[in-house]
């Protein structure tokens, strides 16, 4: 089975003002920013989400628990995570207006990472384990869907375009080999590692005929953030002594990456890359998830004060704080319904 291990996930979007003209008042109105998370601490681990700024609290676990994934549509709410019990064993939860779903298949879910709307259908990506291993899948609708070369798998994130399903994520190409770095699409997989470095991709988004990801190499003593444009490898900010990225989103002919840059002693900076340029966001320790709409970006992450993590985003590089520091809170992706 898949074990539990709780840590620090490392998307934006923007805000879409629209008015009108009613017995001569303009009425403005702004979209609901869902924002993903938890808190934790000894014996006080929550999954919750924020709707503008208010939090709702899914579950509590005594083991650690993780909200990784939201998105909205209507008054129907879709979050997803896992959480773990005394054996630091995972059990993937996903939860539709705060009551748990359940999802079949040959693979019990283990591990849920990404939740995707399109149209009227609803994916979930993740892993599903069996005595023999886990294996990389989403569900549609709550139909498991299995992906090629998948065992040792996890499906870390998702994206739909033009009809055709993408997903990232970790896989084996048969028992034994080494786990490698790879894309699927429409079921067919794209390695983007050879499996000599462990390497966990995070983030992936569609354009046109461009295929963005992005990841993370490395281990206990380096992590390199890495991109890749249809397969083709780049590091971001090679001189670092650690770097991850964790989400990417396109806008335009700009590629906007947000992740993380830290030092010899474990220290990070939150940074968003535009075309490979970083800049820092402010106040910020965390970047772990983006989303863009229009000329607007929000980021979602964490911040510190003093030892305390606090729940954050920015929009347009201006953090707003979720969390008031009495107790260790952090983000993981983020949400915009425009309105």
């Amino acid at each position: 089975m898949l074990k539990f291990y709780t840590y620090l996930v490392l998307g934006a979007a923007g805000l879409f003002t629209f008015s009108c003209n009613l017995q001569d008042h303009v009425i403005p109105t702004t979209p609901d920013v869902y924002v993903a998370g938890y808190q934790y601490g000894e014996n006080n681990n929550t999954a919750r989400y924020w709707r503008n700024g208010q939090a709702v609290d899914l579950m509590s676990n005594n083991n650690g628990i993780v909200a990784t994934s939201i998105a909205a549509s209507g008054a129907d709410v879709h979050v997803v995570g896992w959480d773990g019990d005394s054996t630091l064993t995972a059990h993937a939860r996903y939860w539709k207006n705060g009551a748990l779903q359940s999802l079949s298949g040959q693979y019990a879910p283990s591990v849920l990472s990404k939740v995707l709307l399109s149209g009227g259908d609803v994916y979930v990506a993740g892993s599903g384990a069996d005595a023999g291993g886990y294996y990389a899948l989403y569900w549609k609708n709550g139909v498991p869907v299995s992906l090629n070369n998948s065992f040792s798998g996890w499906a870390r994130d998702m994206a739909i375009a033009n009809g055709d399903v993408y997903v990232t994520g970790t896989a084996s190409n048969g028992v034994g080999a080494n786990t490698v770095a790879k894309y699927w699409k429409n079921g067919v997989d794209v390695d983007l590692t050879n499996g000599t470095e462990q390497t966990f991709p995070s983030g992936i988004a569609v354009s046109g005929t461009d295929v963005h990801v992005v990841g993370t190499t490395g281990g206990k003593y380096r992590t390199v953030a890495k991109y890749w444009k249809n397969g083709v490898e780049t590091v971001l900010s090679p001189s670092s002594y650690h770097s991850n990225a964790e989400d990417v989103a396109v806008a335009g002919n700009d590629v906007y990456i947000v992740g993380n840059v830290g030092d010899s002693l474990n220290y990070y900076t939150a940074n968003i890359w535009k075309n490979g340029i970083a800049t820092p966001l402010p106040g910020g320790v965390a970047a772990t998830g983006i989303t863009i709409i229009g000329n607007d970006i929000y980021v979602s992450g964490a911040g510190l004060n003093g030892v305390t993590s606090i729940a954050k985003y920015w929009k347009n590089g201006a953090p707003i704080e979720l969390s008031d520091g009495t107790k260790n809170a952090t983000t993981t992706s983020i949400f915009v319904a425009a309105p």
